[in-house]
């Protein structure tokens, strides 16, 4: 049996999983959807997923209660037990565990942000100011973006003055300290990667193809609240996988007219790539 075919049952029932995440769920009733013994289903649901099947349903059970709390006023003990918790105290605890704060708090945040449309879009390439940072930390780059003030006038044929890009690369199989670090270019679009740049100047091609586009209001302190939630909700829940820039992967933040440091109403755009869907064949 391929191996698509072996965990397509897996899949199914996960699916399964994610419209019923109020319900009662067995795990003999998930297995018989999958079309495995129970035993066997556990087995290849960890292989698949990484995770034993219940952590991962009080997992997507603890993002859709973050998606409630953001995008409903009910309140966070009824979110808990409509999603099985018997108590508030054990739905705060796990929820704590999980997100590092109580319910409340993140509902207070003053960080916003819309759910994601999908688009397609063309190749571009970006000049600008590259450096080194962690998710710890921004004071790097905010260091990029006043050198790419200073080189601004003479970057050639940049194609819109009034947009910039923040562009993300990092390593998707690195661990511990490592994973926090990652390449950050503060730039501009230009028309001619190969035209001759400032010495302190850097060119990305950033490919054309699916993104999923994110909303981020408010102040750019709080976008790692809004990157978390991306890849820490609504990707896993998602169903799409992300696609690479070669060896690295990446994300790039959108600058545009709607961005005004300083204020609730700031806006910016925040591209997550996505693998291309695989469309049958016409033959």
């Amino acid at each position: 049996m391929e191996e698509e075919e072996r965990y397509a049952g897996i899949w199914r029932a996960a699916g399964y999983v994610e419209q019923h995440l109020q319900e009662e769920l067995r795990l003999e009733e998930l297995a018989k959807l999958a079309g495995y013994s129970p035993f066997h289903f556990h087995r290849l649901f960890y292989a698949c997923t990484g995770e034993t099947l219940s952590h991962y349903i009080r997992e997507r059970r603890l993002a859709y209660a973050a998606r409630r709390l953001r995008g409903s006023a009910q309140s966070g003990t009824e979110i808990g037990f409509d999603i099985g918790y018997g108590s508030h105290e054990s739905f705060i605890r796990s929820f704590m565990k999980r997100f590092g704060e109580p319910p409340q708090s993140l509902r207070r945040r003053a960080c916003t942000m819309r759910e994601p449309v999908l688009v397609n879009r063309e190749t571009i390439h970006v000049a600008g100011v590259l450096c080194m940072t962690d998710t710890t930390k921004d004071r790097n780059i905010a260091q990029a973006w006043k050198s790419l003030s200073r080189i601004w006038a003479s970057i050639p044929g940049k194609v819109n003055e009034r947009i910039s890009f923040g562009l993300e690369i990092y390593n998707p199989q690195a661990s511990g300290d490592r994973a926090r670090q990652f390449d950050y270019l503060a730039g501009t679009e230009v028309a001619d990667p190969a035209s001759a740049m400032p010495s302190d100047a850097q060119v990305y091609t950033i490919p054309g193809g699916r993104y999923a586009v994110f909303t981020h209001v408010g102040s750019t302190e709080l976008l790692g609240e809004t990157f978390r939630y991306i890849y820490g909700e609504w990707l896993p829940a998602s169903g799409e996988l992300l696609r690479s820039l070669g060896d690295s992967g990446f994300d790039f933040e959108y600058y545009d007219a709607r961005f005004q440091e300083g204020r609730a109403d700031s806006e910016l755009g925040i591209y997550v790539p996505l693998c291309p869907i695989d469309t049958p064949s016409s033959e």
